[in-house]
């Protein structure tokens, strides 16, 4: 029994001992951490470290992949999107090798399809009605609340984490009441019909995530991939509305169906470039795919579209202050799969300190 208690408080000192030794500790400060540069940082934050990202992307949709893979140029059919997406994420270092996370996002989002008017003549007059059509998703996202557990191990050239959590539905997912207006009414059969459909922007029911990092540096370069998967912990319920024109008035109600989220996989890999201290310089491909789930439409179940999407990011990280980092992605759509290929512009402010600690 006394050598199993020996092996045991072994085991627990030659950790403490060899992966971060006190002189190593003492010689830390919080001007050293907070102005690592990439090169030389661990997958997480250190202990007691708050870093808080707000991030904003702006994109266009320029085109779309259809079911064969095929590029078609919206442009040419009069389709116009604009998106708007907003980001806040906060970060928390329990220790140096464990980190506490939340996230959230806000969007919005306006697809306008091209315009299509409808004919008809008869002996006295000729009947034109014109169709406007705007599909919008608008709102906050839902939370995430994740935790990230890193190898014990002072960073040198390789480091890996893992990361569990989870997607709390705090919005909804829902087609809210559309709002819809007949317009620009010369005769009795002759008008503009505005159809504007609303969407919020959440999950509905709670979103398991796992995720994986692995991070190699040689000198002034460095390797890392992500890998992440999202997967729905039930089915759904949400409403359906639909419209009637009578008499150029719409009269609406809703129906309720059920849904099962789309598992999704996102795989990132970035090579970055330490050009000095404070600037880094790196390009990441993104891989994202959808597969499984269904939709529930008048009492049927279809499955979803399966989706994939390549994206490949010109990036910079730029160190402004011991606590300021602002990073630069550029988005370019290269190949995909019943997905939209808009090309984005996303800017995030990073600042990060040491609240608790002199």
């Amino acid at each position: 029994m006394k050598i199993n208690s020996y092996i045991l408080a072994i085991l627990f000192i030659l950790p403490a001992h060899f992966v971060y030794s006190q002189p190593e500790l003492n010689k830390r400060d919080k001007y050293t951490l907070l102005t690592m540069p990439y090169n030389m940082r661990p997958l997480t934050v250190y202990r007691g470290q708050v870093q808080l990202d707000a991030g904003y992307k702006f994109a266009i949709r320029t085109h779309k992949y259809d079911s064969e893979g095929k590029s078609l140029f919206l442009n040419k059919t009069g389709t116009g999107s604009v998106y708007h997406y907003y980001y806040v994420d906060l970060k928390y270092g329990l220790t140096d090798f464990i980190e506490l996370g939340a996230q959230t996002n806000y969007i919005r989002h306006g697809v306008r399809s091209e315009s299509e008017t409808y004919v008809t003549a008869s002996l006295t007059a000729a009947d034109r009605v014109t169709v406007n059509k705007i599909n919008e998703v608008k709102g906050f996202g839902d939370i995430l609340i994740s935790a990230t557990a890193r190898l014990p191990i002072q960073y040198k050239w390789f480091d890996f984490s893992a990361t569990g959590g989870m997607y709390v539905p705090s919005a909804e997912y829902r087609q809210e009441k559309p709002a819809h207006a007949v317009a620009n009414i010369t005769t009795a059969n002759s008008y503009t019909v505005n159809l504007h459909y609303k969407y919020t922007n959440g999950f509905g029911v709670p979103v398991y995530l796992l995720a994986s990092q692995a991070k190699f540096t040689l000198r002034k370069y460095s390797l890392q991939t992500e890998l992440t998967f999202r997967t729905p912990a039930n089915e759904g319920t949400s409403i359906r509305w639909e419209e009637n024109l009578v008499e150029k008035k719409f009269i609406y109600y809703d129906k309720s169906y059920k849904y099962l989220l789309s598992d999704e996989w996102d795989v990132n890999l970035s090579i970055h470039y330490q050009a000095t201290g404070w600037f880094d310089i790196f390009i990441n491909s993104n891989y994202r795919k959808t597969s499984g789930g269904w939709t529930e439409f008048w009492g049927n179940k279809y499955k979803n579209r399966e989706t994939m999407l390549i994206t490949l990011e010109p990036c910079f990280e730029l160190q402004i202050s011991p606590s300021l980092r602002v990073c630069q992605n550029a988005g370019f759509p290269i190949k995909g799969k019943n997905a939209d290929a808009p090309f984005y512009l996303f800017t995030t402010i990073r600042f990060s300190n040491f609240p608790f600690f002199r």
